[in-house]
This record gives C-alpha cells, sequence and structure tokens, in this order.
C-alpha cells in the first residue's frame, strides 16, 4: 500500500490521526482544568480539615462552643473565624470590606494561599491579608505594589461606648501592614490577626471553624460528634469528590465529542482497506497460485491494518500536543494580556496516552478484518481473472 498508493494511504493515516487528536486534545483539555481547578482548593492540611458553622440562629458559636469542639478525641486543632464589617482607609480613600480575624492556623486549615506575598504568622500582630478586590477598590493596578503598604482599620460595632472614635466603630489605634494578595476579584475581604482585633473589639460569637482531626480515617467520626451537637459540617474531602465526579462527567462527554471524528475517519479506513482489497484482487490470485494459504493472506491484510491505525495514533497523539500546545499558548497570552496568571490547561495522563494509540492499533485491526476475511477466500483462479 505504501509503494503503490502511498497518496491514499498517508491521507488514510491522517484522516485517523485527526480523530485521535480530537479525542486527545478534548480529553486532555478536561484533565488539565480539573488539574487547575483542584490545585486552588487542596492543601494537605485542608484535606484533614472540617467546616464547622451554626446550624440555626439560636445556636451560638462562642469561645465555650469552640471549647468543646477542641476537646473532642481525634480532634488535633481549631481555628475559629470571626467575621466583622470594617472600613479600610488607604491615603484618603476609604472602603467597606468584611474583615475575617483569624489565627495564622487558619490559612492551612481553609487552603487559603496568596498568590502575591504570604500569608501572616501568629507573632505578627500588625499584618493583614487582602483580596484582589480589595486592590480594585482603591485602583490599585500592580499588585506586588502593594506589599508593604499600610491600611488604617476601622471595625463597624453594633455597640457604642466610650473607646469608638464615632458612634459604633472602633479605630484599630496602628496601621495595618498589607503581607500578602488573595486571588479574588469577586468579594473585598482582608484577614487580620484575631488576638490582636480582640484587644480592641469583643468577639462575642465566631461565624465558622475550621477543624483540622489526626488522620484521614478520623474525618466520619469527628464530623458525627460535631453534628450530634447542633452545629453544620462541611469538608474538602466531600467538595473535591464532588468536584472529581463532576470532571468525569466532562471528560466523557468531551471524548464522545472526539469519539465522533474518531469514527468517521475508522470509517474512511475502512474503504481504504476495501478498495484496496480489489485492486489487489490479482496480486492476491498471484500469490494463491505461488503456494499462499488464507491465514496467510489475512495476515498481511490485518497487519498492514494495523499499522496504517498504529502510524494514525503516533501522528494523532503528536498533532494533539501541537493543537493543545498552541491553543494554551493563546489562551495565557490573553490571560497575560488582561494581567491574569499562566496556566496549563491541559493533562496528558501517560496512561491515556498509551492507551489511545492502543486504540488506534485496535480501530486498524477492525477496519481490516473484513477485507482481510475476503481476501482469504477469494479463489485464486477468479482472482487472475479479476480485472
Amino acid at each position: 500500500m505504501f509503494r503503490t498508493r502511498p497518496t491514499r494511504t498517508w491521507l488514510t493515516i491522517l484522516g485517523i490521526s485527526v480523530g485521535i487528536s480530537a479525542v486527545l486534545f478534548l480529553v486532555a483539555l478536561g484533565y488539565g482544568l480539573q488539574s487547575v481547578i483542584l490545585e486552588k482548593i487542596v492543601f494537605n492540611q485542608a484535606l484533614l480539615s472540617l467546616t464547622v458553622t451554626p446550624a440555626n440562629e439560636i445556636i451560638v458559636f462562642n469561645e465555650k462552643a469552640v471549647g468543646e469542639i477542641r476537646q473532642i478525641p481525634k480532634v488535633a486543632d481549631v481555628a475559629p473565624q470571626a467575621t466583622l464589617t470594617g472600613q479600610a482607609v488607604f491615603g484618603s480613600l476609604y472602603g467597606t470590606l468584611d474583615l475575617h480575624a483569624v489565627d495564622a492556623n487558619f490559612f492551612d486549615y481553609a487552603g487559603i494561599a496568596t498568590f502575591i506575598g504570604e500569608v501572616f504568622d501568629d507573632s505578627e500582630s500588625d499584618q493583614i491579608i487582602v483580596s484582589a478586590a480589595v486592590l480594585k477598590l482603591f485602583g490599585i493596578e500592580d499588585p506586588q505594589s502593594v506589599l508593604g503598604k499600610q491600611l488604617n482599620i476601622q471595625v463597624v460595632t453594633v455597640k457604642s461606648d466610650a473607646n469608638t472614635s464615632s458612634p459604633g466603630t472602633v479605630l484599630i489605634p496602628h496601621p495595618f501592614t498589607v503581607k500578602g494578595v488573595i486571588e479574588d476579584l469577586q468579594g473585598s475581604y482582608a484577614y487580620i490577626p484575631l488576638k490582636e482585633i480582640a484587644k480592641y473589639v469583643p468577639l462575642e460569637e465566631y461565624d465558622q471553624v475550621r477543624v483540622k482531626v489526626e488522620s484521614d480515617k478520623d474525618l466520619i467520626g469527628v464530623e458525627g460528634v460535631i453534628i450530634e451537637k447542633g452545629f453544620q459540617v462541611a469538608s474538602l474531602s466531600d467538595t473535591i469528590e464532588q468536584a472529581n465526579k463532576i470532571f468525569q462527567i466532562v471528560q466523557i462527554v468531551l471524548g464522545l465529542f472526539g469519539a465522533v471524528a474518531l469514527v468517521v475517519s475508522s470509517i474512511g479506513m475502512f474503504n481504504t482497506m476495501t478498495v484496496t482489497l480489489l485492486e489487489r484482487t490479482n496480486e492476491i490470485g498471484i500469490m494463491r497460485a505461488l503456494g499462499a494459504n488464507k491465514p496467510n493472506l489475512k495476515h498481511l491484510f490485518l497487519a498492514e491494518s494495523i499499522i496504517i491505525g498504529l502510524l494514525g495514533g503516533v501522528v494523532g497523539v503528536l498533532l494533539g500536543f501541537i493543537f493543545a500546545a498552541l491553543f494554551n499558548l493563546g489562551v495565557n497570552s490573553l490571560a497575560n494580556h488582561f494581567g491574569g496568571a499562566s496556566i496549563d490547561l491541559f493533562y496528558f495522563p501517560n496512561w491515556f496516552l498509551g492507551g489511545i494509540i492502543a486504540l488506534s492499533a485496535i480501530i486498524g485491526f477492525l477496519s481490516g478484518v473484513f477485507p482481510a476475511r475476503r481476501a482469504a477466500n477469494l479463489e485464486p483462479l477468479e482472482a487472475l481473472r479479476y480485472k
């Protein structure tokens, strides 16, 4: 086939490779999106933590409740969060934002990371972490430039007393230095040290607590005990499991779209092998006359079709890599133009690469079964007389 009809043969290989590359491109995109999203939320400490919130407004989530949770067996640590409404003052600009008062361990247990700078530790009482939306609020375009800058914080309180600078507000007497920025443009909020804010504002209750357990085997048991106490519990592992199920469906759907192109190219390959059989009928008659038996002819046609399928698979994988690289380059160029971060949208599991090449060989085999059977069953005299 490569000597007598090279153009047709290579076009057939190209047809198979287009189908293979389509499947590879779409499925790798699904895996890549899964990897990108899960990398944003998965931290080793976060996988061992539970998010505990009050089940209703009647339940008060105060220090006593946190202490009870801390005493539950297999609980390694707890990290409460108190959310307050406040104002940040940057130069002559004022902005309203949510203030999350937390200890440093909260970041690990909640899976929170900065994309500029870093989170504060418990020894730093005058540091603050802000969301990217806060920078937008103050018209700051370069996130890097805000590191080391100072913000004055006013906390809005329900009650007024002698310590307030104006009714209903408490001005923290020292500025906070911006140490990190969280990549979130949706909400204007900041994280401040809990122990520091508690010096000036009474924290009567918390809105949530992150509970770290000793091992992943303890998650279900500790969760059950906390629920019995009247709290709602969620875990990152549950979220990841649900996300993985969704992405499995996405990968299947994307793979089916690519499979349509693969089916069309497989039909083209079957047609090529059938036409080749008709063109080589005389040649088959000569081989039978020279002593070739039916298995010899069958193996010959099957070998040719498998080779074409394998070559189509290899070329398809190469094309898939090229298309993915070009698409990734275009997306990242666009993201960088608008100030976003570069990401890798594609992930190619080794087992999938091997599997898709094996699939191309199987397609070649199946496409050659019928022509090979017909070639083996041709009578020598009829084959020699065929024109």
